[in-house]
């Protein structure tokens, strides 16, 4: 069940360059060109697209130096990355660019390398990874290209995550989350994102959204498909790539204030028109309210009363027409339907749209149309919307459009219980994405909370401070009451004795990876077993079948299942050391870990300074996972392959990649 973001500031920057035209060709211009350089190994490059029937021959002088530089399709043009390190200072490079039947195009780019700048750009992270699976998932649907990974514009927004955590008392007010105002603060890396994409490099770059309060990429991303401006972005026809940070505040492993930033490549326009609706024809699921975004496409629109609150309207639907192709539509028609009843809407298109934003003056709807129901639509209830006009093209001929599609509401949230856990309350039930808790009693007072997160169907909140007795939780669509509810015991009572991993304890066994102790407890401090660690990886996977694979010997009988799964999924291998009831060591883990989610191994060199006693059928699982993020090394540099790992870490370690690597069709 997806779900909205109440709380959370949502913003997008789209800063494009200019193709320029040449004959046989039109490019960008190239880089690195005028920039700082924060990573000393530079892509050189040019977008380019030659014209049908053409072809392209680039090279880069450089160092003394002729070098091809190959085309590269996915990045729509030429593309050659320096392959070892510069010394800090200034360098110059030029860029030759042949076509038949044009004039030979010659680009001398100037550059500086800073001191300290990264040797490297930084393999694929799990924000990367998890954005680029959910932004493929939805482009499949409306049928646009799908996106390839850009480590420049990970490093770049990685950056940014980490810049924004560290400096939030610097964001004076209308300070918009996506410029660094201030350079001397702590890991600026550049005013904008063309800035900071530039610093590390990128082809292309400048296009990026940002989600404030969410520590989740995948539920970030969802938010922001549910907003107006920030889908537009995202579904743009023309993104060749994306990269994305997520930062957190060192100050709690669960609620610290958290940033996740994703920066996009853009390229050449499609040939032909395209254009997409959202929902797509046939979603399920839809949630039924729209709660805000920053520029508020409402303003001017709706009676200021409802754009100052939430829900602002019911949830929007929209048409795109993509804005390479297309100057301009007319609106001649635009409907919303329940059966036979059609809902009252608010029409936002770039006629009616009044730009409010006083940081990002000349927002506009481009060549988008959006509905906004007057109220939130019904649970589980079929919508049909319907458009039609007239669009000016390119070459400004026109052509009508009529587009009608349909859609399909989710469920009403549900709420079957809830605990409390460490400071933290935990409220169980279905389709809560849909809700938030509203009222809070401690002791027969109302108590402050912090903003709640979502973990599939449970809420999850930070008190600021004591316990609570009882909640009341309102469905934050309607408005509407869905019940108050007394606190029952926690799940573990003794899960929060290890306080850094108390959290993910719970959040484990609300996503039923991990089961207790028949006397009630988890043990968190008690060493995992490769028995125990194979079955909370299996559950983490789904508990996919197992009939007629064959079982590790050894093994107890609840572990049966999983067992019979790992071996016949090659996550357990037979050199691997396996011991059923013996504590697993830090490498063994790593690598089922990786194998169990179907990722892979890293090559190259290990950053450890005890790589040499990793076992080598280990060594490559050891740095990826340390790469994502997901089972980290000690402060003096070391792994320590061979250590144990207690339940409680472990729980930490298996979260991690299943929060990340959920499904993207469960959460649409």
């Amino acid at each position: 069940m997806r779900r909205t973001l109440p709380l959370l500031t949502l913003l997008i920057v789209a800063l494009m360059p200019i193709a320029s035209a040449r004959a046989a060709f039109s490019y960008y211009d190239p880089s690195p060109n005028g920039v700082t350089l924060l990573v000393a190994t530079p892509i050189f490059s040019l977008q380019a697209q030659p014209d049908p029937g053409s072809s392209l021959a680039c090279t880069l002088q450089f160092q003394g130096q002729v070098i091809a530089m190959p085309y590269d399709q996915q990045q729509q043009g030429c593309v050659y990355p320096w392959p070892t390190p510069l010394a800090a200072g200034s360098y110059t490079a030029t860029i030759n660019v042949a076509s038949p039947g044009s004039n030979p195009l010659v680009e001398n780019l100037q550059f500086s390398v800073a001191p300290g700048a990264a040797a490297s750009l930084p393999s694929e992270n799990l924000a990367s990874l998890e954005g680029q699976r959910v932004l493929d998932y939805v482009r499949h649907q409306l049928q646009l290209s799908t996106v390839g990974y850009d480590a420049a514009l990970q490093a770049a927004s990685q950056a940014h995550a980490q810049y924004f955590v560290q400096n939030q008392s610097l964001f004076p007010a209308n300070v918009s989350m996506h410029t660094e105002p201030n350079s001397l603060a702590k890991g600026y890396t550049g005013l904008w994102p063309q800035d900071r994409d530039a610093a590390y490099s990128a082809v292309a770059g400048g296009n990026e959204v940002m989600v404030t309060g969410e520590a989740s990429g995948p539920y970030s991303l969802l938010g922001l498909f549910d907003t107006t401006f920030h889908r537009f972005g995202l579904l743009d026809p023309t993104m060749t790539a994306l990269g994305a940070g997520l930062a957190q505040s060192p100050t709690s492993d669960a609620f610290g204030q958290a940033a996740y930033v994703m920066d996009m490549d853009t390229g050449f326009d499609p040939a032909t028109t395209v254009s997409w609706q959202f929902p797509w024809n046939g979603e399920t699921g839809v949630p039924v309210a729209f709660l805000g975004e920053d520029p508020d496409p409402l303003a001017g629109i709706a009676p200021a009363a409802q754009t100052q609150s939430s829900p602002e309207s019911g949830y929007p639907v929209s048409l795109t027409f993509d804005p390479g192709q297309v100057q301009s539509v007319e609106v001649s028609q635009a409907t919303l339907s329940r059966g036979a009843t059609e809902v009252p809407t608010y029409l936002v298109d770039n006629a009616t749209y009044q730009d409010a934003n006083p940081t990002y003056p000349g927002e506009s709807m481009g060549t988008s149309i959006a509905l906004f129901p007057h109220q939130p639509l019904q649970y589980d209830t079929s919508y049909t919307a319907s458009m039609a006009g007239t669009i000016t093209l390119s070459d400004g001929s026109t052509q009508p459009f009529q587009q009608t599609w349909s859609f399909t509401t989710g469920s009403a949230p549900v709420v079957t219980g809830a605990y409390m856990d460490g400071g933290t309350l935990y409220v169980e039930g279905q389709n809560l994405g849909e809700s938030y808790v509203s009222s809070y009693w401690y002791n027969g007072s109302q108590a402050n909370l912090g903003n709640p997160s979502y973990q599939g169907s449970h809420l999850i909140a930070a008190p600021a401070s004591g316990s609570l007795t009882r909640v009341e939780v309102t469905d934050g669509s309607t408005g509407k009451a869905v019940g108050t509810y007394r606190l029952s015991r926690a799940p573990f009572r003794d899960a929060g004795t290890s306080s850094s991993s108390q959290y993910y304890v719970d959040a484990d066994q609300v996503a039923g990876l991990v089961q207790g102790y028949p006397d009630g407890t988890f043990r968190p401090d008690a060493l995992v077993t490769g028995a125990q660690a194979i079955t909370m990886l299996y559950r983490a996977i789904g508990s996919p079948g197992t009939s007629g694979a064959p079982a590790i010997a050894g093994v107890p009988l609840w572990a049966e299942p999983a067992s019979a799964w790992a071996y016949a999924q090659g996550v357990v291998q037979p050199g691997d050391g396996f011991a059923a009831s013996s504590p697993a060591t830090r490498a063994q883990l790593a690598a089922w870990l990786l194998r169990a989610f179907g990722l892979a191994a890293a090559s190259g060199t290990s950053t450890f300074k005890d790589a040499g006693s990793i076992p080598a059928a280990f060594q490559g699982y050891v740095d990826a996972a340390a790469q994502d993020g997901v089972v980290l090394g000690y402060p003096d540099g070391t792994f320590r392959p061979n250590a144990s790992v207690s339940r409680g870490a472990f729980a930490i370690w298996t979260w991690r990649l299943h929060a990340a690597l959920i499904p993207p069709q469960s959460l649409f």
